[in-house]
Formats: structure tokens, sequence, C-alpha cells
């Protein structure tokens, strides 16, 4: 039995899905830097070492079922190794839609800082889903310089 169509469709269907996720991840980059830019400041680009520390502190969040800057580690631990000067973390639960959660950043006075970081010039969000969780979904951002 030959299975290398079927190695070739699940490959090609994780490629799918990584760009799926890495263009979704494009569209909230662009929201926040509208908002960063009705606020006068410059916009952030996404960048994928930000979406892995956001992925996996979305991931803490979702498998502790906890909301917390925490539950992943240590934030200044988490993002050492990016060596930037400046990092800020948004987390936020319960939120079905990027724009609810992006609303909520926006009108919670530490989640605004971060999102309107002077110089900031990098971003990366991720979310992951656990139904079992009253929560359902878990967001994570990281904004750096």
């Amino acid at each position: 039995m030959n299975c290398r169509p079927a190695r070739l469709f699940v490959l090609c269907g994780a490629l799918i899905a990584a760009t799926i996720v890495e263009a979704r991840a494009a569209d909230y980059a662009s929201q926040i830097s509208a908002f960063r830019r009705a606020h006068k400041l410059s916009s952030v680009m996404l960048d994928s070492k930000l979406n892995a520390v956001a992925l996996a502190q979305a991931q803490a969040m979702s498998y502790s079922g906890k909301v917390s800057h925490e539950v992943g580690g240590v934030f200044s631990a988490r993002v050492r190794k990016l060596r930037k000067s400046k990092a800020a973390e948004n987390i936020a639960a319960g939120f079905l839609t990027f724009p609810e959660t992006l609303m909520q950043w926006g009108e919670s006075l530490g989640h605004r800082e971060n999102l309107l970081m002077p110089g900031a010039r990098k971003v990366g969000v991720a979310y992951v889903t656990n139904s079992k969780s009253p929560y359902r979904m878990f967001w994570a951002m990281v904004i750096t310089d």
C-alpha cells in the first residue's frame, strides 16, 4: 500500500491550516495597527516569534482554565530570549472574536497602555479554544519594540 498521497494530503492540510492561522494573525495585527494609528502612533507588524510566545500563553491558559499572566511562566522570562527593551502582554478569555477582545483591551486601562506602547513595532496574537471551559476561548497578545 502506497501512503505517499495520504502523507502529502496531511502535509498540505497542515500547511493550509498554518497559512490560515498566519492570515488571521496578520488581520489581528492590522486591527491593532488601526487602533494605534487612531491614537497617532505607529503601526505594528506581525512577528512569528511573538506569535509563538502568545500561542504558548494562550495554550497554557486554556489547559489550566485560568486567565493569568503567570500560568505560562513569568512574562519577563518568556520574552527574555527576544532581547527587546520593551515588551508587554495582554490576555483575555471568553470573547469569541478578535474585535470583541480588542474592544475589551481598549476599554481596560492596563491593556490599553500596552496596545498604545510608544515605540512598539511588532506584535503577535494567538487564541486557543477549550469547549470544556466556561471561557471557551483564551487570547494572548505580545507587543514589543
